[in-house]
């Protein structure tokens, strides 16, 4: 079945008329068109979706505060008294080939502190590693 579409009278007879199977090609292109532009945005919001989900599960997961683990059998645990600093213990339970700032390093890090600030009460674990 063939249509014939006529349009205005001031245009070329070349260009005024149409057959239905262009028409329908055209109108199959639009709509194909229309389907993978609806694909893509939904495949856009997809992976939005799992970035953004991905991202506040490493946030969460990297923020969760940080557990120091117990003591071992050769590790001493060491509490705080008031005027103590992170520098006088460390002095006073090093090796003495050790220097001390190495001391206090592996005490910070063994204790999870982000400071050496310290305070009156507050226990310590020695690694063995400065333990004479």
């Amino acid at each position: 079945m063939v249509q014939s579409w006529v349009l205005g009278s001031n245009t070329s007879p070349a260009a005024s008329v149409r057959t239905g199977a262009s028409f329908k090609a055209k109108s199959d292109t639009a709509a194909s068109s229309g389907n993978r532009w609806r694909m893509a945005r939904m495949i856009f919001f997809a992976l939005a979706f799992v970035l953004l989900f991905t991202g506040f599960t490493f946030m969460r997961t990297f923020a969760s505060q940080q557990h120091v683990q117990p003591a071992s059998v050769t590790e001493r645990i060491i509490s705080v008294d008031a005027g103590d600093t992170l520098w006088t213990l460390a002095a006073s339970v090093k090796k003495a080939s050790m220097d001390t700032r190495e001391a206090v390093y592996e005490l910070q890090k063994r204790n999870g502190l982000k400071s050496v600030a310290l305070t009156s009460g507050q226990v310590l674990i020695v690694p063995d590693s400065i333990l004479p």
